[in-house]
């Protein structure tokens, strides 16, 4: 992807899925901000969707404030508007410079680094970062360095005997160490 000339929030959201699955944003922070803004922009103008250099984003955060009022904490709202400036702020740096982008915030790089991706781990991992319904019911667990599972839907009131019933099924496909793993047979 490269710059297009447009800056509409369209372009933004694009740009974000794109330096998220390219690993130019850390992809939990790219979705992050992806969500903030799909969240605030309800409350944008028609200008400031169409070029969002003309986003203020303290008078958004205040419009959204006014007009929800109650019904979102001040400190998630802080937080919305703080990744809005971020993804604002790494947007038009992109497209100024696309070839010398660097983040203004956020991890680029996983702390751990991990092995090559099969191809199939690759296409599951790129829908995992596409999804956009609800990635938060989502849980990833990293086994190994090469390994990461996905767990979906955990209800928030989760019990630990609903807990331990989801383990017990896990616990099932779970090989005694003793065990030869089947790949390694050959």
């Amino acid at each position: 992807m490269m710059p297009n000339g447009s800056y509409s929030v369209d372009t933004l959201l694009e740009f974000l899925k794109h330096a998220g699955m390219e690993g130019l944003i850390n992809p939990a922070v790219a979705r992050a901000r992806r969500k903030a803004i799909e969240r605030l922009a309800d409350e944008m103008t028609e200008a400031e969707r169409d070029d969002v250099r003309e986003l203020d984003v303290d008078e958004l955060a205040s419009r959204f404030h006014k007009l929800e009022g109650s019904s979102i904490r001040s400190e998630a709202l802080s937080l919305y508007a703080e990744r809005v400036r971020m993804a604002q702020a790494d947007f038009l740096a992109w497209n100024e410079n696309p070839a010398g982008f660097q983040s203004v915030g956020g991890e680029r790089r996983r702390a751990i680094p991990r092995g090559s991706l099969t191809p199939e781990r690759e296409v599951a991992e790129r829908i995992t970062l596409e999804s956009t319904e609800n990635p938060s019911n989502i849980v990833p667990i990293a086994l190994r360095e090469d390994e990461t599972v996905y767990v979906a839907n955990l209800p928030l009131d989760l019990s630990r005997l609903e807990a331990e019933r989801i383990a017990r099924v896990v616990r099932a496909f779970a090989r005694d160490d003793d065990e030869t793993p089947p790949d390694a047979e050959s």
